[in-house]
């Protein structure tokens, strides 16, 4: 495996999951370039505020509703089905109806380790806008969890979802993360297109097939 197929294969994880934090669009930060753009999805990356790595931004449009768009992202049980590479998903604990943690386990090729990460998110639909907002965080993996992980100990998402006059919903997906172990950071930088589009592809049409 060439080292552009592996970092295309291995690192769907800077596009995972729920959240509702800024990532300093307004601020000195650099600008988003568009890296890919697919059927109506673009992928965008710049370099991190704080780090070598880059930062994704994923923004499309999709024909369901609110109600639906937020029980689906809350359903942890899906995550397998829709997040690129990633082998299980389950639910840590669910607080109320808009917090709950997870644990999922992302499949990485030979010979970098299999990576788990554990998240906490929390999820909010403005009553006078609707808007959805979601954040997501890292948190310590479980102890009982499999040691042969890597555990990803850098993680941060963010969606924002707003809905449209058409009546269709706006996201905008963000997101930042360090898959940790001992694989190098160009190698971790190729791969911001591939996994994020197939992750959102899926998404996409899993949300609009149901």
């Amino acid at each position: 495996m060439n080292n552009l197929s592996a970092a295309q294969f291995f690192f769907p994880l800077l596009f995972s999951f729920c959240a509702i934090v800024s990532f300093g669009q307004d601020s000195e930060h650099s600008s988003w370039e568009l890296v890919n753009e697919e059927k109506g999805i673009e992928v965008f990356s710049r370099m991190g505020q704080d780090s070598s790595l880059k930062e994704i931004r994923i923004i499309c449009t999709v024909k369901t509703t609110m109600d639906h768009m937020a029980d689906f992202l809350s359903d942890v049980s899906l995550y397998s089905d829709w997040v690129y590479k990633c082998d299980s998903s389950s639910l840590l604990e669910k607080v109320n109806e808009s917090k709950f943690s997870y644990y999922i386990t992302l499949d990485f090729p030979f010979p970098f380790a299999n990576r788990d990460l554990a998240v906490d998110t929390h999820h909010s639909i403005d009553s006078f806008t609707g808007i959805y907002q979601s954040h997501s965080i890292a948190i310590k993996v479980p102890e009982n969890e499999n040691d042969s992980f890597v555990h990803i100990n850098e993680f941060e998402s963010s969606w924002t979802i707003t809905p449209l006059p058409s009546g269709d919903l706006h996201i905008d997906y963000q997101s930042r993360s360090n898959p940790g172990g001992d694989i190098p950071v160009w190698l971790v930088n190729l791969a911001i297109t591939k996994g994020p589009y197939e992750t959102m592809k899926r998404f996409v049409h899993m949300v609009e097939k149901d």
